[in-house]
């Protein structure tokens, strides 16, 4: 599942069109974001030569925009990476939200900047889709003259099938290969208040989060060099030094890597995984009532 259904970014009031009055009332960015989110989404793209040209050509911009100068190889291999994480995490962007979101990782405005790698671009990308979408699409509906009705979105489903994935993932070899950059298994656990790891715990999986995430770094520049590329040691400094200096976006991965390490902890001490799908399934239903 794509990192997190709430994160997942929506087409921005897709079932709307515009008014030019009300397109051009809007701040500049908003109106592009809402341009952007009417243009097909990656996922909806057959031609994957087509994404990749689009990708290859956004990361020629960043690089003359902050003029940095690299290797071919590297150059080659930030573009084949970034591609496939899109292919991966962002499929409902536009190739046109991409575009922007790069544009405004170079101009400072998504986060601080520590150098053009993969983990920049990839933050970019993270930081547009969960604050910069979301703030342009309240623009557009306060910009609207009469409330709209949006597509009904059955949020008890929704969890039901979380429920049937974790579940699955109980006594899964799955399980240490587990990866969601949403947290959405987790945060669907400590919504029904399932999660109960102490203090000392947290703080513990917190610990080992930046062990994961230094571990992380380093292997991507391992397998650079092993290739014989060159490496931008000022910026992989830099991470590594945000890791121990928290700053908020530092943080923010954090968080994600030290949620992922609790989820597949209380998957390991998981007595009774029939017990668990009861328990789950008994919450949603007292939560949502007799609502679909």
């Amino acid at each position: 599942m794509l990192i997190g259904t709430k994160y997942i970014k929506q087409k921005t009031m897709s079932n709307i069109q515009l008014k030019t009055d009300i397109l051009l009332s809007l701040s500049t960015l908003a109106r592009e974001v809402y341009l952007a989110g009417e243009k097909p989404m990656v996922k909806n793209i057959k031609d994957k030569n087509v994404i990749a040209e689009s990708v290859a050509n956004a990361v020629n911009r960043v690089l003359a925009d902050k003029g940095v100068n690299m290797e071919k190889e590297d150059i080659q291999y930030l573009k084949t990476s970034i591609t496939m994480d899109i292919l991966r995490d962002f499929i409902s962007f536009s190739l046109e939200d991409i575009s922007i979101a790069f544009s405004m990782g170079v101009r400072g405005k998504l986060g601080e900047y520590y150098g053009i790698n993969v983990s920049t671009l990839y933050q970019w990308l993270v930081k547009y889709r969960e604050e910069i979408v979301p703030k342009a699409n309240e623009e557009i509906y306060y910009a609207l003259p009469k409330p709209v009705v949006e597509e009904k979105v059955d949020k008890k489903a929704l969890e039901f099938d979380l429920v049937d994935e974790i579940i699955n993932l109980i006594d899964s070899e799955d399980l240490m290969r587990y990866n969601d950059f949403g947290n959405i298994k987790y945060n669907l656990l400590d919504k029904y208040n399932l999660i109960n790891f102490t203090t000392d715990e947290k703080m513990e999986f917190y610990k080992l989060a930046k062990e994961d995430y230094k571990n992380d770094l380093e292997k991507k520049n391992l397998e650079l060099i092993k290739q014989g590329k060159s490496i931008q040691m000022s910026s992989l400094n830099n991470l590594l030094s945000s890791i121990e200096n928290v700053n908020k976006t530092t943080n923010d991965i954090l968080i994600i890597y030290a949620k992922k390490i609790a989820f597949i902890e209380f998957m390991k001490r998981v007595e009774n995984k029939e017990s668990l799908q009861t328990e789950l399934t008994k919450k949603i239903n007292e939560h949502y009532g007799n609502k679909g």
